[in-house]
């Protein structure tokens, strides 16, 4: 299934695709009306070097409803971004925010699985043409659809 058929009554989930940086968990909780939770799974190097992966998961009830995996190379970054990303103690959208790093969405590619559960996208985070992040997420429809009815929306 491809994006194209992207249901045009789910206004929800184009409100999630849509969340700027930083803004999803907000978008979550008032229109899910339940305690959304984030939590920074890992952040490690890959290989040695100046290229990192934080993997981060969104979730409700117990139920994981976006993974994430946030790539970024420290020699694109300030410094002070750099030092508190390893810190590991803020989110990324809270620190481009707290820097007023002006950023945006480039959408890489975005598809549903073959049962349509599952959305996946890759998109990038760019500054004045420059790439800062490259985000890799998985979004689990059936989760979101779970909550939904718990909560009658």
């Amino acid at each position: 299934m491809s994006i194209s058929k992207l249901d045009e009554n789910d206004i929800f989930l184009k409100k999630i695709l849509d969340a700027p940086l930083g803004q999803v968990v907000t978008v979550l909780g008032e229109n899910l009306n339940c305690k959304i939770c984030i939590d920074l799974i890992e952040q490690n190097t890959p290989k040695p070097g100046t290229k990192f992966e934080r993997k981060i998961v969104v979730s409700t009830d117990g139920l994981p409803i976006i993974r994430a995996i946030i790539k970024f190379d420290r020699n694109q970054l300030p410094d002070l971004v750099v030092n508190e990303l390893l810190q590991k103690r803020s989110l990324v959208g809270t620190i481009l925010n707290r820097y007023s790093i002006l950023n945006d969405k480039k959408v890489i590619s975005a598809n549903f699985d073959k049962s349509g559960k599952i959305f996946y996208r890759v998109y990038e985070i760019q500054s004045h043409g420059k790439i800062l992040f490259e985000i890799e997420e998985e979004i689990k429809l059936d989760h979101l659809d779970l909550i939904r009815k718990k909560y009658y929306l």
